[in-house]
């Protein structure tokens, strides 16, 4: 009946259909070449409260994410240094996408004076080319936390200059527009000979991370595609059969494309596997409906029983591909749930591509010459042989098992961000040496805040500054500001700049003087106006997620031993927390995504084989590829992180296929076939088609870990490797457990 209905209203009109899908793929690339682009990873941070705070705390103290430029040289005080910070700070301060400039010729110095202190810079008017003059610079610097160690390293080789940005609001192209801008002034004020310029801070960062997303798409998306075409080529030796998959590809990733855009999403570090995942699944239906076809006596009859043959398993492949990207709607990632929207609809999509352009070149490609013999040297002795060789697959199978399960045991979650990077890049050589001159350029925040009162209360902020040495006892955290330095500064600085008075002021009087003599800013970056909301910021070298996030639990039960009692409300925040927070939440809603995709997908499959046998049967070669994967991940230290926690999900959708085709073709000869015959013409018919998508989507997988991008490397080498390990076994485990179980199957 469908058969019927699709000749007389798909292919006898195949003409119409063609104009049709002609101007739904010229709607679809102009949807596609308005697609944005997210050059933040804020795109892989949750809308939610936390997100919500994050965003009144970076308007009440300025930005956290701030960009670090640091300059290496033998004598950071030296006047040419100097006179170039000091270029380089008034020429930033031009800039309308940052907010303000902090270097050492601007920062602020609190002095003694008779009458108290005043609030100066530390350089000023100075002549450091003078040695008495550079030499009290020193011993002010010396003196001030906020100065050494922050602003300059202790061994005064390094000093940095801060630029707190002015983002405000979903500006998508803020960050690459500061960092052009930045690049602009550098090159027009080149550093002085015997130094070295190092960038670092989540906006480059971002920014890098874009670049080398688009360095990928430029070149591995062509690539690939080349390769792929090929391939089939090679395998196939049909230059209409290449051609083919060429248009199909094209038009897939154009839809591909079109369908992030209607899903509201945009190309980011997270939807960049779009494309080439697209090209290498849209492969699959067109290999095994083409060589159904050309497998077929030439009769009139010959494209409806190529309907008739593939529509029902690459429907259910399509489906079931579907179900485990869409799974990913789950994640409370908007770049993941956009992803996988986009990946279910690009599956339907590709679906109706092979039955309707597809199958209307059938006839052309028939016409043309083809050659599938080197491919069956492999696959008939391995028919032949069987069930000889089910023994021996199913030893190799359990031991590659017990081994992924050790490898699974020591499988970490744990996201790098500077690892994305490879050694070699200057972003990358640039982090290292920020996080081991000066402390690193990323920051944990911590708010404080007191509604029903203030934080001139002397008591609360003895409790302030207990939190603040049990953060400096740890050497994760290099350097620690709050108002607890402001205060002690002012307190010395009242008392004629003796040591002995570095400590907290004794009364609320005191405190309330001191705030009416500073004449300064730099605290408004720690305590608002009212005195009643307190920031904390604590930078750190570590770019670990798993260490970090271990570190935030103990400082919550710290922050929980101190204010529990009182009427302080606390509250961890910033760039850097949101993001190691959100590395948790990926890989756990991702667990949820790989349960609910098991579920639906075996589910499914036991509904459509209409057999709770070959149902059961299906399970163990589809669990198999993602176990030994994630294995293989635990045993060579890959960690799941934002980059690798998608792969399962999408694995399960991509390894089921060829599992799909070989029950579905395996149920049919058992009408006529025991069990063992019945294999090995499921094994002729569908190896080969099995063998050559797998191999040419290992191949084009492979491609990808020629990126200097770590995230492509990991999602190219472990696709691959679900690939053949999932063809290892449909070809090999699938017949093994038949051989087993043929008194059931």
């Amino acid at each position: 009946m469908l058969v019927s209905y699709y000749k007389r209203f798909v292919w006898e009109k195949r003409i119409l259909w063609s104009c049709l899908l002609g101007l739904l793929l010229i709607l679809a690339a102009w949807e596609a070449l308005h697609l944005p682009m997210i050059t933040s990873t804020d795109a892989i941070i949750p809308r939610d409260k936390a997100w919500r705070f994050y965003q009144a705390f970076r308007q009440q103290f300025g930005a956290d994410d701030a960009l670090v430029i640091a300059l290496e040289t033998k004598d950071a005080l030296s006047p040419s240094v100097i006179s170039y910070v000091q270029n380089l700070t008034e020429a930033f301060s031009t800039v309308p996408e940052i907010e303000e400039v902090l270097s050492l010729t601007n920062v602020e110095d609190i002095v003694g004076t008779p009458e108290g202190f005043v609030v100066e810079p530390l350089i000023g008017t100075r002549n450091l080319s003078k040695p008495e003059e550079k030499r009290k610079v020193e011993q002010r610097l010396r003196k001030n936390p906020l100065i050494l160690g922050n602003l300059i390293s202790e061994d005064l080789c390094t000093t940095i200059i801060l630029l707190r940005t002015a983002y405000r609001g979903e500006d998508l192209d803020f960050e690459s527009r500061l960092i052009h801008k930045v690049e602009n002034v550098l090159k027009r004020y080149p550093n002085p000979p015997g130094t070295e310029l190092h960038l670092s801070g989540w906006p480059l960062i971002n920014v890098k991370m874009a670049s080398f997303m688009n360095q990928d798409l430029m070149v591995f998306v062509p690539a690939s595609f080349i390769s792929l075409c090929l391939l089939v080529y090679i395998f196939l030796r049909s230059f209409r059969i290449m051609l083919a998959v060429a248009l199909i590809l094209n038009f897939s990733l154009v839809l591909a494309m079109a369908m992030l855009k209607l899903v509201g999403g945009a190309l980011s570090p997270m939807t960049a596997i779009l494309a080439p995942l697209t090209m290498a699944l849209a492969l699959a239906d067109v290999i095994h409906v083409v060589t159904s076809y050309l497998h077929l006596p030439a009769t009139p009859q010959r494209v409806e029983k190529t309907f008739s043959e593939t529509w029902h398993p690459c429907f259910l492949t399509s489906l079931t591909t579907a179900i485990g990207f869409g799974s990913l709607v789950l994640s409370r990632i908007p770049s993941i749930r956009e992803f996988g929207m986009a990946a279910a609809g690009t599956m339907f999509a590709e679906y109706a591509l092979a039955f309707t352009l597809l199958v209307f070149l059938l006839p052309w490609i028939a016409r043309g010459k083809w050659n599938e013999s080197t491919l069956k040297r492999v696959i008939s002795p391995l028919a032949q042989r069987y069930p000889a060789w089910s023994t021996k697959a199913l030893i190799g199978f359990s031991l590659i098992t017990l081994l992924s399960l050790g490898g699974l045991m020591r499988l970490r979650v744990d996201s790098d961000i500077i690892k994305y990077f490879h050694h070699s890049t200057k972003v990358y050589q640039d982090a290292i040496f920020i996080d081991q001159h000066i402390g690193g350029a990323q920051t944990i925040e911590i708010s404080l805040q007191r509604p029903e009162g203030d934080f001139l209360d002397p008591e609360v902020l003895k409790k302030v500054e207990e939190l603040t040495r049990f953060l400096a006892q740890d050497p994760i955290f290099k350097k620690v500001v709050s108002p607890i330095d402001f205060f002690k500064m002012m307190h010395r600085a009242f008392h004629g700049d003796k040591d002995e008075y570095f400590t907290l002021p004794s009364s609320r009087a005191l405190l309330a003087q001191y705030l009416l003599l500073y004449g300064g800013t730099e605290l408004d970056h720690f305590l608002n106006e009212d005195r009643n909301w307190l920031r904390i910021s604590a930078r750190t070298p570590v770019h670990s997620s798993a260490l970090i996030n271990q570190k935030l639990k103990e400082l919550s039960h710290e922050l929980e031993r101190l204010f529990r009692r009182s009427n302080v409300s606390y509250r961890l925040t910033g760039k850097t927390y949101l993001i190691n927070r959100t590395v948790d939440d990926i890989v756990n809603c991702q667990v949820e995504s790989l349960l609910l995709a098991a579920l639906l997908i075996f589910g499914l499959m036991f509904l459509v084989l209409r057999s709770a046998r070959l149902g059961l049967l299906s399970i163990l070669p589809n669990v198999f590829p993602l176990l030994a994967n994630l294995g293989f991940m635990g045993l060579v230290g890959i960690s799941l992180n934002t980059a690798t926690a998608t792969i399962s999900a999408v694995a399960i959708g991509m390894a089921v296929d060829d599992t799909i085709h070989f029950l579905v073709r395996y149920k049919r000869e058992r009408r006529s076939l025991p069990p063992e015959e019945a294999v090995r013409n499921t094994l002729l018919q569908k190896g080969l088609a099995a063998i050559t998508t797998s191999l040419v989507l290992i191949m084009g997988f492979l491609i990808l870990t020629t990126s200097r991008f770590i995230p492509t490397v990991e999602f190219g080498f472990l696709c691959a490797l679900v690939m053949f390990l999932a063809l290892l076994a449909d070809l090999f485990l699938l017949p093994a457990l038949v051989k087993v179980g043929r008194r059931w199957f």
